[in-house]
């Protein structure tokens, strides 16, 4: 208790004397308010069912218990507000007549009523009558704690306020976090949504009363008592949850470290929160609102206004989770669109275009180009159907484009039964002869095998020169990244001239490759366009 004490003063030294008294009759009110929540919660179930069942007498007892409930509600209410905005001293509130007489007769009416309802339904076995009679005891209960909550503090009021604050909150365990936390911050219709909502709330009476509502509406419902509780629910459930209650004070873990550890989480940041409290003061209200609540509600809670605040917030959930999936389907289809982007160009190319580049046209000084043609296939296609030539085709090129990864190639296009690639670029590469150099060699490789699973005779004949190119994007709404230049038309030309099963190359690719490739040099030939050429045949590695 001496340690109690002596943190209570510790707060007491950071703030005003009136701000502490605020602190205190705070947490008064917030514990008057709950079981009279649960008296007007628990009478406004009860009439629900009577206007079904027709019970007149019943009827009229629960009415005179719900309106002497309410009258009870106002009186505290009102007092509480009064006094707190004035800041009169303690016992002036505590010791308030409309606290200790007002309120006497109206909560006697409850608790006498109460107890005569349960007299007569005591034999009942009809399910609907027992479920009244467990409400009815529920709000007998909730009376006779007011009462004593009422009757307690009179022995408070000569207490000074440090010794009130230590007495009061340990006879009547309330919850010292609720003090650290809450002190002195001066900062067309709807349709009924469903949907699943978490109720967070240590009082076992409203956190009842307010499941039986959700349920009625078809809610779906998880509840904890305690902000651990919730944490654990939250840990397993959070993708079900569309929306969560969260009472303000409770222990150890209150509602605003709750709120907080929430808004923080990846998992329940999107989660709607709406907060209950019997405080109503506007900064209490501001300050969960700025740390992200999407909502406040005021103890004991309004039916109507509780759902047409869970319908709004519902509504709003639905939308962030149609937003969050439509999102998601956009991330797939810009994933297949830069997947099928990528097939057509260069990775980097496709990155300059995404980036906004209209005009894409570079000089690359040193580069080699392939061509390679499968011979006779033309002819072959004659015989075959336009399926099988495809099928074929496809087989063929597609192990093409995997080894282009292992050798750092780009494919700049097929032409019928012609395909095409090049080395250096888009991106420099100086060894870009010895890489075009190797893939054809896997290239020739690659047919041999083919003909020996499926014994045909197929051939393909490679031509490749290197040298400077101008390279660039081509079209606006169908891409297509080429080449060209003299070496282009060169490489090409080594291809018509070559023979089939051999690799031709010119003279500027095997002075790059002489000392590292075993060659047979041609006798000159006459090319189109540039005259007598010397070429060469690349035969091996050496």
């Amino acid at each position: 208790m001496t340690e109690n004490k002596n943190r209570l003063d510790n707060v007491k030294e950071t703030v005003s004397e009136h701000q502490y008294h605020q602190v205190i009759l705070k947490n008064i009110k917030h514990d008057l308010i709950n079981p009279i929540n649960a008296m007007i919660g628990y009478s406004e179930l009860i009439l629900d069912t009577l206007d079904e069942a027709g019970d007149r007498a019943l009827k009229r007892d629960m009415q005179s218990i719900y309106h002497s409930s309410t009258a009870i509600f106002a009186i505290i209410q009102e007092l509480f507000s009064d006094k707190t905005k004035a800041g009169d001293d303690i016992g002036s509130v505590i010791l308030n007549e409309d606290l200790h007489y007002s309120i006497r007769t109206p909560l006697s009416n409850i608790v006498g009523l109460s107890e005569l309802i349960l007299e007569d339904t005591a034999t009942v076995t009809d399910l609907d009558l027992q479920d009244i009679q467990d409400s009815v005891s529920k709000i007998n209960q909730a009376g006779k704690r007011l009462l004593k909550l009422i009757n307690d503090l009179s022995k408070y009021s000569d207490l000074s306020d440090s010794d009130l604050m230590e007495n009061y909150y340990t006879d009547l365990y309330l919850k010292e976090s609720s003090i650290r936390n809450f002190q002195f911050n001066t900062e067309a219709k709807i349709p009924d949504k469903i949907g699943t909502i978490l109720i967070v709330d240590d009082e076992s009476a409203n956190l009842d009363i307010i499941d039986k509502i959700l349920q009625q509406s078809n809610h779906k419902t998880f509840t904890a008592e305690s902000g651990e509780e919730a944490l654990k629910i939250l840990k397993k459930e959070s993708a079900k949850i569309d929306l969560i209650l969260l009472d303000l004070i409770m222990p150890e873990v209150n509602g605003m470290d709750l709120l907080k550890t929430l808004k923080d989480d990846n998992n329940t940041y999107h989660i709607p929160v709406i907060m209950l409290s019997a405080l109503d003061e506007i900064d209490t209200i501001v300050e969960c609102i700025s740390m992200g609540a999407d909502d406040f509600l005021i103890k004991p809670v309004n039916r109507i206004l509780l759902h047409a605040r869970l319908n709004n917030a519902l509504e709003k959930k639905y939308f962030h989770d149609k937003e969050i999936k439509y999102q998601k389907q956009i991330k797939i289809e810009q994933e297949k669109s830069d997947k099928l982007l990528l097939n057509i160009l260069p990775e980097s190319i496709a990155e300059r275009l995404k980036n906004g580049e209209s005009l894409i046209a570079d000089d690359f000084e040193d580069s080699t180009v392939l061509f390679a043609d499968l011979a006779g296939f033309t002819k072959l296609s004659s015989t075959i159907s336009a399926t099988d030539v495809v099928m074929q085709l496809n087989s063929i090129f597609s192990l093409f484009d995997g080894m282009l990864i292992k050798y750092s190639l780009e494919k700049i296009k097929t032409i019928g039964d012609c395909y095409m690639l090049a080395g250096g670029l888009p991106k420099p590469d100086k060894n870009h002869a010895d890489s075009v150099a190797r893939m054809a060699l896997e290239m020739l490789d690659i047919i041999k095998e083919i003909n020996t699973k499926t014994n045909q005779s197929l051939k393909v004949r490679i031509g490749i020169n290197s040298g400077p190119v101008a390279a660039g994007v081509i079209g606006k709404e169908k891409f297509i990244y080429d080449l060209w230049g003299d070496t282009v038309n060169v490489a090409s030309r080594m291809e018509t001239f070559g023979s089939n099963s051999k690799i031709h190359v010119s003279s500027s690719t095997y002075l790059q490759l002489k000392d590292y490739y075993n060659f047979t040099k041609r006798d000159k030939i006459n090319i189109p366009g540039k005259g007598a050429m010397q070429t060469y045949f690349l035969n091996s590695l050496k």
